[in-house]
């Protein structure tokens, strides 16, 4: 069966042909769901840029394992990165206080620089709530239609 958005080909792969296993790995993904989700709706509502960032950087793997390379390998990471740079203009607008955030501070912009400079450039126009709600809103949607097409997967045996 053909299907939209999934694609199993490396969950066939790693689990060689086991559709048991295949199963099993989709449940897995299937029970994530909801602690992704509601990770990002809370720390949206929180702004809390470092829970926004470590939840996306989660959830691409298992995303990508179901073949959903562009939610994972371009959505996920970009609400990663506007995230991290989300909490480096913060700690910019109300400064660096103590050791711990300027430790935080130092880690966080080290590992930006190291992405081109035309990514950093779109992520530092970017890094702003809309962009971050308007990308959770899309994995989120994404989501939905994801697994419907799963449980049809789950459904055939």
């Amino acid at each position: 069966m053909e299907y939209n958005l999934i694609n199993l080909s490396y969950l066939e792969e790693v689990a060689d042909g086991d559709t048991e296993l295949i199963k099993e790995l989709i449940n897995i993904f299937i029970d994530q769901l909801p602690e992704f989700i509601n990770g990002f709706d809370e720390a949206v509502q929180e702004n809390d840029w470092l829970k926004i960032a470590a939840i996306a950087h989660k959830a691409k793997s298992s995303v990508v394992s179901m073949g959903l390379n562009e939610l994972g390998n371009v959505d996920l990471k970009n609400l990663e990165l506007l995230a991290k740079q989300s909490r480096v203009n913060q700690l910019n607008e109300v400064g660096i206080n103590t050791n711990s955030e300027k430790t935080e501070f130092e880690a966080l912009s080290k590992g930006l620089s190291e992405y081109p400079e035309k990514r950093m450039e779109w992520i530092k126009e970017n890094s702003n709530i809309g962009t971050i709600k308007e990308l959770v809103n899309k994995f989120g949607k994404v989501i939905e239609e994801v697994t419907v097409e799963l449980n049809q997967v789950l459904c055939k045996s």
